[in-house]
């Protein structure tokens, strides 16, 4: 049975029953947390510690939520979720992999060059650049290098690329629970 890795739209979505995506999370959830019939087992549900900057950077920038809303959501966080990934140095190594996919896949031509690859060593082109999120990347990796189903409702572009090149590999596992 997988575990899951939950991103910061699909928990906000989760959170809130006022968000149009609420009941559609909910009901994956419930049906995710049913035991296993022979094993008993029920998947566990986790948050990167990447999930946990992007919620503390979203509360800090955000003055009109009071307090006790922002204390709220992150009781809830810890509550569901309580056991956060860390990033570690075999994540980092996954997380050069997608990064350099990302890059071969989608930069454009004339980045690609000899020249201009030995310049990504000194001065890599952002994730953004290249039509994703670095956060997005670091979580990515996490669920790939833990062996953790990704839950996310962030797959546009370049990143939704990257995320069904290494789903069709086997590399790591992807669900939308908010469609």
């Amino acid at each position: 049975m997988p575990n899951y890795l939950l991103d910061t739209n699909i928990l906000s979505y989760w959170y809130n029953p006022r968000r149009s995506e609420h009941a559609k999370v909910l009901a994956r959830l419930q049906a995710v947390r049913q035991p296993e019939p022979q094993t008993g087992y029920v998947p566990r549900l986790y948050i990167s510690v990447v999930t946990i900057g992007e919620v503390e950077y979203g509360h800090k920038a955000n003055s009109t939520m009071s307090l006790s809303e922002k204390s709220s959501f992150k009781t809830f966080l810890r509550d569901e979720c309580p056991e956060p990934y860390t990033i570690t140095e075999h994540v980092g190594e996954h997380y050069g992999a997608l990064k350099a996919w990302l890059f071969d896949a989608c930069s454009p031509k004339e980045m690609r060059t000899k020249a201009n690859r030995l310049s990504q060593l000194v001065d890599p082109v952002s994730a953004e650049t290249l039509g994703a999120d670095e956060n997005d990347l670091w979580i990515a990796a996490q669920a790939m290098t833990f062996g953790l189903v990704l839950v996310t409702h962030d797959s546009r572009g370049h990143f939704g690329e990257l995320l069904h090149h290494f789903k069709s590999t086997d590399q790591f596992d992807v669900e939308d629970w908010a469609q």
